[in-house]
């Protein structure tokens, strides 16, 4: 399933963002690794038994609450919304990228945002580079990349100017991940080729340098991927263990952290095939509630870690102190 299908009043991100993607397509180019000027904002640095994690604070945007319930009435996000006393009509939203820290090994996470941005969007993205010069690591010290999927705020920051941004890191990515972003997009000003537009341009450098994964796959000792399809055609979630701790990445398995554990069959506007983003909410949430696992989400509020419960038909998430 392509995007726009499942509810266009909500995947149009406004008429803006469409409006100026004809000039955009097909022409994504990067000035350079992150948006100049913007300095780290904030840091969460704790340990997983014998893992380092560095959870570094990317990008704020915003979104049309009715992205979150695209296969919902009109309102019923707003709703959900106002129980929880946020804000209706527009959410704010984060995204923060994950460094893990093994042995020798220096993982990182997807790549945030990088120096793209969005047509009629004040630039608040690329703060990654920032934020590991904050704690002593430059990009040649990374030894691992692990992009979970293709869309811009994961893989903005892993190339730029035609040039790998971390040059001596293995990169790993599911291969129908890697097909989908480096096919030519099309020529109607959509939000889906406006994506795989930067797919094109910030995969093209790297794409040499990127072995595939699947399900159970891991990328170094502790640290593996779980297939978690429907936000994505190859979306990823990610394992993380160390002298018994385990922590439960669900990237984008979630996207909002109250709409899509609340109501895990409510459709986000932008998901390739809902049934199955259904489907693997219902397996993930499950796991984490079974095995009392941590769990992260890419955006969900800053550091984004936290623990899920059940919750009538779906599951509360709730943060939790880390150090």
């Amino acid at each position: 399933m392509s995007y726009l299908n499942v509810n266009r009043r909500a995947a149009l991100l406004g008429g803006a963002l469409l409006t100026a993607a004809p000039a955009i397509l097909g022409s994504a180019r990067s000035a350079s690794a992150g948006t100049p000027g913007l300095p780290m904002r904030a840091i969460q640095r704790f340990s997983l038994g014998e893992m380092r994690l560095t959870v570094i604070d990317d990008q704020l945007f915003t979104v049309p609450t009715a992205i979150f319930g695209a296969n919902q009435p009109a309102g019923s996000v707003d709703e959900l919304f106002a129980k929880y006393g946020l804000a209706q009509e527009f959410a704010n939203m984060q995204a923060q990228v994950v460094l893990a820290e093994i042995g020798d090994a220096k993982v990182l996470i997807d790549t945030g945002m990088g120096d793209i941005t969005l047509p009629d969007s004040t630039p608040d993205n690329g703060r990654l580079f920032a934020g590991l010069a904050a704690v002593g690591i430059a990009p040649e010290d990374i030894t691992h990349v692990l992009l979970t999927h293709g869309h811009y705020d994961h893989i903005g920051g892993v190339s730029a100017d035609g040039q790998a941004c971390f040059p001596n890191a293995e990169h790993f990515m599911a291969q129908s991940e890697l097909e989908y972003w480096t096919a030519a997009p099309g020529t109607d000003a959509n939000f889906e080729n406006l994506m795989i537009s930067y797919g094109n341009d910030k995969l093209a450098p790297v794409q040499g340098m990127i072995q595939t994964v699947s399900d159970g796959d891991e990328i170094v000792p502790g640290i593996s991927v779980i297939a978690a399809p429907g936000h994505t055609i190859g979306h990823l979630a990610v394992m993380l263990s160390s002298n018994g701790e385990s922590l439960l990445h669900l990237i984008d398995t979630s996207v909002h952290y109250i709409v899509g554990t609340n109501e895990p069959t409510w459709a986000l506007g932008i998901e390739h095939d809902p049934a199955a983003a259904v489907a693997t909410r219902r397996k993930l949430f499950g796991m984490a509630v079974e095995q009392n696992l941590l769990v992260a989400g890419y955006h969900f509020p800053f550091p984004g870690v936290g623990r899920l419960s059940v919750n009538g038909d779906g599951y509360l998430y709730t943060p939790v102190s880390i150090s």
